[in-house]
């Protein structure tokens, strides 16, 4: 076999072995113990720290604000609508002039 072509296959195979790995250990993430609301309120419930290879990371799904209404802002604060129809804002740029982009 060329030498060329046997380098490739064993760069190919290994590179297989690794995703293999990865997506294996990727399943091995543990689910929360608590309910969602015990983390809420002036006195939270935390779980305790645990140590693992890759951390489980839970992505919070974006929800839209009921018609007419705003989230609960502290005393003495007011929320407001900087911007309204966007479909998935994620970043803020403040130009120098003061514009921003979303």
């Amino acid at each position: 076999m060329n030498p060329a072509r046997l380098g490739f296959a064993r760069r190919r195979a290994c590179l297989l072995a690794i995703s293999a790995t990865c997506a294996a250990l990727a399943a091995c993430g543990r689910t929360s113990e608590l309910p969602i609301t015990a983390g809420m309120g002036p006195s939270p419930t935390l779980p305790a720290p645990s140590g693992g290879l890759i951390p489980t990371i839970n992505v919070a799904t974006a929800v839209r604000w009921p018609a007419g209404r705003t989230p609960i802002a502290a005393s003495g604060l007011a929320v407001v609508a900087f911007a309204s129809g966007l479909d998935h804002p994620r970043n803020l740029y403040v130009l120098p002039n003061g514009d921003v982009l979303v």
